[in-house]
C-alpha cells in the first residue's frame, strides 16, 4: 500500500511516466517483422499482411491488390524514433523504413513503412509498401499518419 501510494504521488508530479509508450522496437526485431510483411505482402496473403499491420491495412489494400510486388524492396534508409514527451501526452516512436522496389507493374515506389510496439505486439504502420506511402508522426492522441504518395526528394537513387 505504502509503495502504491508512493508512485501515485511520483506520477502526480510528474516525476513517473503515466500512460508512456513502449519503447521502438531494436532493429533487429523491427527488421524480422518487416520481413513477416514483405513475405506476406509477396505471397499476396492479404489476412496474414492485415494481421501484422495496424487497422488501416484493409483501407490501404483496397484496389492495391493487383499491385503487388512479384521481388522484395530494398531497404534504403532505417530511422530509429524513442516516443518523446509533448506536452501533456507523447509522440509515437518506431523504427521506420524507407522502402525502394518496382510494383507488379513495374512502376518503383519509395514507401515508408514503421514497426512498433502497439504494447502487446509488433505492428506496421503502411503495411502495403508497393503504394508510394509516408509516414508522418502525429501529435499526442492521434495516430500516425499515412500520406500518399511520398513526395520530397527521392531516397531511392
Amino acid at each position: 500500500m505504502r509503495y502504491t501510494l508512493l508512485a501515485l504521488l511520483l506520477a502526480g508530479c510528474g516525476l513517473l511516466p503515466v500512460g508512456a509508450p513502449p519503447p521502438a522496437p531494436s532493429v533487429d526485431e523491427a527488421s524480422a517483422h518487416l520481413d513477416r510483411v514483405i513475405d506476406a505482402g509477396l505471397a499476396r496473403d492479404w489476412p496474414l499482411l492485415c494481421s501484422l499491420a495496424s487497422g488501416t491495412c484493409e483501407g490501404e489494400l483496397q484496389g492495391a491488390e493487383h499491385l503487388a510486388p512479384d521481388e522484395p524492396p530494398r531497404v534504403a534508409d532505417i530511422v530509429v524514433r524513442e516516443p518523446t514527451r509533448e506536452g501533456q501526452g507523447w509522440l509515437s516512436g518506431g523504427v521506420l523504413f524507407v522502402l525502394c522496389g518496382a510494383d507488379g507493374l513495374g512502376d518503383p515506389y519509395e514507401s515508408e513503412v514503421l514497426v512498433f510496439d502497439d504494447g502487446e505486439r509488433l505492428l506496421a504502420t503502411a503495411a502495403v509498401y508497393w503504394k508510394g506511402t509516408r509516414v508522418s508522426f502525429a501529435p499526442p492522441g492521434d495516430d500516425f499518419v499515412v500520406e500518399e504518395p511520398a513526395g520530397g526528394p527521392s531516397r531511392c537513387e
